[in-house]
This record gives structure tokens, C-alpha cells and sequence, in this order.
């Protein structure tokens, strides 16, 4: 295995191809890890040292680590743990071992810039990646501690939507039933996706108005630095590289309800969403827009509604099953 190390954000357009067709055989295969995402988060909240890690075998790229050293001397995941649900190293089930083994053993070595901690976020309960490096860095002598920081509930999604409402509780699915009956006997109620062909950053700006409207928490997180250029630019770039799936619920021809989330993989990942909450609330708008979605999941072939980071008690009620999320903390 050969490592070469980037510090230049060049690399996200250079290796784009190879690192996107990387991503969708890894282990750890999700929107975080693609370029368009990596990218456009170094750019608006990058800092420090960039230090992407491409592992090859005979001259092939087997594996990436998309890593940097902030500014207090800190290892992090490119992607940031905030608005990243999922990150890893990108590797195959073949690769992962030697890629974990490679990587590690050279941030160890004289060729790494130096960094004093490594707080690793976001590594999901499907990887190894937090029990494997926590073990190699035992055998360095180093602090390492692995903590379960969240949980992430999705959905497996059957064949067709009837068997959906079967795997649901009995009073969820009278519950479901009952609000899209209210919801249809509206002839002023109406749904749709935004399409390809869209003004994207007009309905982006129609999505952020529901985001700010629904909770004082997230109007108060979209004021924080960057995070409407972040978004906007995630926005915009999923639509261009077909990934996005935004939708809107309507009511009199006024956007009530939206739901922002990626189409990768055979997997819906529910991203955010927003509510007008004195018109929604009538309507149950977010749990009638979020059925239709659902709906649309199965009949488009997609194995699994990921609801992603939280423990919301609506994403049970919907079907969601728990998968844990973990950080591994590294002090040298």
C-alpha cells in the first residue's frame, strides 16, 4: 500500500471520478463522502491543514481518508461533524483492514504534520473503523476512547407501500390514514419534488424560510457563520450531480411543509425539513408530506428510508430502527 498525501483542495476536482466511484463501494457509502459534499464544506468551513489520504495498491486507489488538522492542533474528518452525518474512511470490505492499517501507521510516522489530538466523529456502527484504530493507537501508547454520541433510525423499506403500513403500529397506520384522508379532502393540497430543471436557488430560499419558521433552534442555526452559503452551495450541487430530492406540501398555493434529503445508493437520507407551523399544524402537514415521500421511496425501488442522526420520536413511530453513530477520541 502507497500513500499519498494532498493538501491542496485541487483534489476534490482531480480526484473526483476515482473518489466518487470509491464511495459507492465503500463501507461507509453515503452523500458525506462524495466530492460535491467534501468539497463544498472545505470552502465554506474548512481550516487549518487539509490532509487527504489516498491509499493505492499497484498504482489503483484503494482507499481515501479525507482528514485535516485544525487550527488548535486537532485531527478531524473532512465534512465536520455538525452537518455531516456519517463520515469514515473510504474503502471497500476488501480494502478496509489494509486501508485502516496504512493510514494509521502513517499518521504515526515522520511524514504527517504534527497534531496533538484526534477527535474522529460521526463513524457510523457498521464501520470498524473506531475499534480497529482505537486498538492500533493502544499499541502506540496512546489515550484512545470510543464513545456512542448519537443514534440514527432508518427505515428497510419493502416492496410496496401496503407492506410498509403492515410494519408499522396499528395505531400509526390509523393515525397515517386518517391525516392523509383530512389532507386529500383539501382540493388546495397538493405535493410535489423539485425538479432537475428548477430555480434552485429561489427554492432554496423557500426551503430555508420553512427551516427558520419551524423551530427557534434552527432559524437560530442558519444565522450562524456560513451555514446558508453552505447549504445553498450543498443545495445546488446535489441538484447538478441529480442526488437532491427536496419536496414541498402546498396548501392554497402556499408552501406549508418541505423536507430536504440526498437520492444515493438505493437510499433516501433524510436531510431537514421545515414547517409554516399556524398553516401546517391543521393538516399534520410534515407527517402527511412525510408519508408521500415514503410512498414515493418504494415505488421509485429504494431499500432504505435513512432518517439519519437523532432520536425524534416521530422517526420511530414511522418505522425507524436504530443504528449508532461514535466518536473515537485519540490524545498522544
Amino acid at each position: 500500500m502507497q500513500i499519498t498525501a494532498y493538501t491542496d483542495p485541487a483534489v476534490f476536482d482531480s480526484l473526483a471520478s476515482d473518489w466518487d466511484a470509491l464511495v459507492s463501494n465503500a463501507v461507509t457509502s453515503t452523500p458525506f463522502q462524495l466530492t460535491f459534499f467534501q468539497k463544498t464544506w472545505w470552502t465554506h468551513l474548512g481550516n487549518g491543514q487539509l490532509l487527504v489520504l489516498a491509499v493505492s495498491d499497484a498504482n489503483v486507489l484503494v482507499g481515501l481518508a479525507p482528514l485535516f488538522i485544525d487550527n488548535a492542533g486537532v485531527l478531524r474528518w473532512v465534512g465536520g461533524e455538525e452537518i455531516a452525518d456519517y463520515l469514515d474512511v473510504i474503502a471497500s470490505a476488501d480494502n478496509q483492514a489494509a486501508v485502516q492499517d496504512a493510514v494509521f501507521a502513517w499518521l504515526m510516522s515522520d511524514a504527517c504534520p504534527a497534531w496533538e489530538s484526534a477527535q474522529l466523529s460521526n463513524i457510523p456502527g457498521w464501520s470498524d473503523t473506531f475499534t480497529q484504530w482505537q486498538a492500533m493507537a493502544s499499541a502506540f501508547s496512546l489515550t484512545a476512547e470510543v464513545s456512542q454520541i448519537d443514534v440514527s433510525p432508518a427505515i428497510p423499506l419493502p416492496a410496496d407501500f401496503e407492506a410498509y403500513m403492515a410494519q408499522i403500529s396499528g395505531k400509526q397506520r390509523r393515525e397515517i390514514r386518517r391525516k392523509r384522508r383530512r389532507a386529500e379532502a383539501n382540493e388546495e393540497t397538493s405535493w410535489h419534488f423539485v425538479t432537475a430543471d428548477a430555480d434552485i436557488a429561489a427554492e432554496t430560499e423557500n426551503f430555508f424560510s420553512l427551516m427558520a419558521s419551524s423551530h427557534p433552534e434552527k432559524a437560530e442555526f442558519l444565522e450562524r457563520p456560513q451555514m446558508r452559503p453552505v447549504f445553498t452551495d450543498l443545495i445546488k450541487a446535489a441538484q447538478a450531480n441529480a442526488l437532491l430530492s427536496l419536496s414541498f406540501l402546498e396548501v392554497n398555493g402556499e408552501k406549508v411543509a418541505a423536507y430536504l434529503a440526498y437520492d444515493y445508493a438505493d437510499r433516501i437520507w433524510l436531510y431537514n425539513s421545515g414547517l409554516l407551523p399556524q398553516v401546517a399544524a391543521a393538516l399534520s402537514a410534515g407527517w402527511v408530506l412525510l408519508t408521500y415521500i415514503i410512498e414515493d421511496s418504494i415505488a421509485t425501488g429504494h431499500t432504505v428510508f435513512d432518517f439519519m442522526q437523532g432520536d425524534e420520536d416521530y422517526k420511530y413511530k414511522f418505522g425507524g430502527q436504530d443504528t449508532t453513530i461514535h466518536r473515537l477520541t485519540i490524545t498522544r
